[in-house]
């Protein structure tokens, strides 16, 4: 690796194949840097959704109802490990801030134009990959289980409706007719009719790194150590030796933070864990059509396959290297279980992963403010497998000097920065 490149891009996820692959079809010498760790990648463990839907941050209005219930680690949405507190006060601060109401609108239309652009750009990228049995418009459900849940939600129906994102309202007997699979009894669903889903998403990441490849894309495995800004571009020291690009893309996720400090960005950036547990249906089940959020139990059920599911947890905020805890993804497996026909796990041991979470749940994409021929690409949260493919697309046009496809001036690097903790 002592040939220099064109564009170095940090991070093998799927925003970090997106650019890697875009920035190929450009012309560019391109090396990818990644670890090689695949199931460590957040990309590996999503629910697969690609929701044009997905605007509204985490930080609602509804929070401060919650928070007794959360502080305590008594609702199952949120696992907060008090010995991590004091490293994440500052990102709290500034999440706790945005949770009103005119900064979750502010948000959502801020992330609309990148969630309409996402699933043509997961066409385009399924297409070239030869991946496009994997991916459908199956919808995805938010379901209910009380009258009074579904009547709390109404302000994100207004602010889905005023952004022309199509729902459709459900009762608890059209839904069990939509999915007899599903066997707990709800009051009411929200039917997003434009969102799509990936069937294992793990498989679209491994297609991409064959394609990249293909075209003759370099890969270096090993972790980058250190990023050193030179004259005319870059030394990216990696475990095993060093490599010159004349620019550098970060979209290494969670680890993203540790590089940019390096460079005196410090971002007020938290890691989200999160766990999955995959299960078999129950042989006299009918298959799930497509995943659900049961919002009572805040877990999601996604299919992988006609006979499987993968369940998925609520956040965990913790140190991205502690131990795991599995108090979340067992309570989301026993609720799965009075909510679908499960046979027995598939899995030895839940995975988890931990998701780059930004306070305003925005991500960080744009050109670093102090440093040229460096570019951000991360903290993307819950909707990395939604957008990273046009996030890739606008990387590009970042890189070869072209107006990015989709406005991102609100995802500017600068509006996180100053914050004395990270990561």
């Amino acid at each position: 690796m002592d040939k220099g490149a064109d564009i170095a891009v940090i991070g093998g996820g799927l925003v970090g194949l997106a650019s890697a692959l875009a920035l190929r079809e450009r012309g560019l010498d391109v090396v990818l840097c990644d670890p090689g760790e695949a199931r460590a990648r957040t990309s590996y463990g999503n629910a697969g959704v690609v929701s044009r839907g997905s605007i509204l941050p985490m930080a609602s209005p509804a929070l401060w109802g919650k928070l007794p219930s959360y502080l305590r680690n008594a609702d199952s949405a949120l696992r907060l490990d008090y010995a991590h507190l004091p490293r994440i006060l500052p990102y709290l601060a500034h999440f706790m801030a945005r949770a009103r109401e005119s900064r979750w609108r502010e948000a959502a239309a801020a992330l609309v134009p990148l969630t309409t652009a996402g699933y043509a750009a997961h066409e385009r990228l399924a297409v070239k990959a030869g991946t496009t049995d994997r991916l459908a418009r199956t919808g995805w459900i938010k379901a209910y289980r009380t009258d009074a849940a579904f009547a709390g939600a109404a302000l994100e129906r207004d602010i889905l409706e005023r952004h022309g994102v199509s729902f459709t309202i459900l009762d608890g007997d059209a839904l069990r007719e939509r999915e007899p699979a599903l066997v707990r009894r709800y009051a009411k669903a929200m039917i997003l009719t434009e969102t799509g889903s990936v069937r294992e998403p793990g498989r679209l990441v491994e297609a991409c790194e064959t394609l990249f490849e293909k075209l003759g894309g370099r890969r270096l495995r090993g972790s980058v150590t250190r990023l050193s800004p030179e004259a005319e571009g870059w030394t990216i020291a990696y475990e095993g030796g060093t490599l010159r690009a004349k620019q550098v893309v970060i979209a290494a996720g969670v680890a993203s933070g540790t590089l940019t400090r390096s460079l005196g960005y410090r971002f007020a950036v938290a890691a989200e864990r999160g766990y999955h547990r995959h299960y078999k249906l129950h042989p006299d089940s009918p298959p799930l059509s497509c995943p659900v959020l049961d919002t009572g139990a805040a877990s999601i059920i996604a299919p992988m396959g006609p006979d499987r599911v993968r369940v998925l947890s609520g956040v965990e905020l913790n140190a991205r290297h502690a131990p795991p805890n599995h108090a979340q993804i067992e309570a989301a497996s026993r609720e799965a279980s009075e909510t679908l026909r499960l046979g027995g796990p598939i899995d030895n041991e839940p995975w988890l992963g931990s998701r780059p979470a930004t306070p305003d749940g925005m991500p960080v994409i744009g050109l670093a403010p102090r440093h040229k021929g460096l570019i951000f690409a991360f903290g993307h949260g819950h909707i990395g497998l939604s957008t990273g493919p046009i996030t890739g697309e606008i990387v590009a046009d970042l890189a070869t000097g072209r107006s990015p496809v989709v406005p991102i001036a609100p995802f500017a690097p600068q509006r996180l920065l100053g914050f004395p903790r990270l990561l």
